[in-house]
């Protein structure tokens, strides 16, 4: 990346290429008009807009030199596509200096960018085309319709700015009732150049630009600095053996399933207590092995003979013959039933083994 400073807005300005040391950019900034701060700073490629978001003052301070060498980390990393949202967003977003810089780069993914849409009638055009206008038209009456009327009612209520490469907006968030409701489940990940909080589970392309962001090859090498789960379970998941990989597993089957699941899912961490986010991730994969149960002793012994064949009328006769509590006892037994916070809870492969009257704590 290279920002040229000058003090006039038209010059031909300095070149100062990052990243770079600030003795670097001071003895480069010498080569202006002695005592003269630069007013202007510009730049080539994507970052060309920044003559009006950028304060030439960044350039002075070690602090500012250390985040233009973090976004130039970034930017040099972007390929043609990237270039082309990030210049875009650059003009589509309001930007009120380097902190905001460096957020819309580490974020491209919030935006999408439509190749070759340059005005009100092409975003028009290919709304229709694209079946995203709203309305299904038919092919007859596409040739008179008005579509930069169509692409002018868009753009007034999604924003976004075209540029010579097409046109960008903030990426349409399009979720059901059942993801809006997903708890958080997120990673803060911490490099010397920067931090990112990560979303999971999280797709190649995220787990890339979380990469460019922390300057790094293998988020591996990255520090994670804080674990976010929304869960009322999140407290069971071991905290000193986490792994990225381990991590998105993990994630990815929370995310499926089912609010009966994720109960279940608290229940057997309690009674398994895993020593890692891996063995975490096996329980989840094997979830459909687990089942809650009626945590009555009656309750259960009903349960167990309904299994067994019995029918309404067979339970009346019983009614007055059995001691179902014992029967239910004996049968949670047998099945291993453990109690949990979260309710009652067996293993249907396998059950566990009888309970000790005192139980140590697991070494992990």
């Amino acid at each position: 990346m290279i920002l040229y400073a000058s003090n006039e807005y038209y010059g031909e300005g300095i070149p100062i290429p990052f990243p770079a040391t600030a003795e670097e950019v001071r003895k480069e900034l010498e080569k202006l008009d002695a005592g003269v701060q630069p007013l202007f700073i510009r730049g080539d490629g994507p970052v060309w807009h920044f003559e009006d978001r950028l304060d030439p003052a960044a350039l002075y301070q070690e602090a500012g030199v250390e985040k233009l060498n973090r976004l130039a980390g970034l930017v040099d990393a972007m390929d043609l596509d990237a270039q082309k949202v990030f210049a875009g967003v650059l003009r589509a977003e309001s930007v009120n200096g380097l902190d905001d810089i460096l957020d819309i780069a580490s974020n491209l993914g919030r935006y999408e960018f439509i190749e070759d849409v340059t005005s009100n009638k092409e975003l028009g055009g290919w709304l229709v085309e694209h079946g995203q206008a709203g309305v299904e038209f038919p092919e007859a009456v596409r040739p008179y319709l008005d579509y930069a009327g169509i692409g002018a009612a868009y753009y007034s209520d999604h924003g976004g700015a075209y540029t010579p490469n097409g046109y960008v907006k903030r990426r349409e968030v399009v979720q059901t009732q059942k993801e809006t409701d997903r708890p958080a489940f997120a990673l803060t990940l911490a490099s010397p150049t920067g931090t990112v909080r990560l979303d999971l589970p999280a797709s190649d392309d995220e787990l890339e630009q979380a990469k460019r962001a922390l300057g790094i090859d293998d988020l591996g090498s990255a520090a994670i600095k804080d674990v976010e789960i929304g869960c009322p379970w999140a407290h069971l998941l071991p905290r000193d053996a986490i792994t990225m990989e381990d991590a998105n597993v993990l994630a990815e089957c929370v995310r499926g399933m089912t609010r009966e699941e994720l109960r279940v899912f608290g229940a057997v961490l309690e009674v398994e207590e895993p020593c890692s986010f891996h063995e975490a991730g096996t329980i989840a994969m094997d979830i459909y092995d687990y089942e809650l149960v009626d945590s009555s002793e009656r309750g259960y012994a009903i349960t167990a003979l309904r299994y067994a064949g019995a029918g309404d009328e067979i339970l009346e006769i019983l009614e007055g013959f059995t001691d179902f509590d014992a029967l239910g006892r004996s049968e949670m037994e047998a099945d291993g039933v453990r109690e949990t916070s979260f309710g009652s809870v067996k293993r249907l492969s396998a059950p566990w083994p009888q309970q000790e009257p005192e139980l140590g704590q697991t070494m992990c």
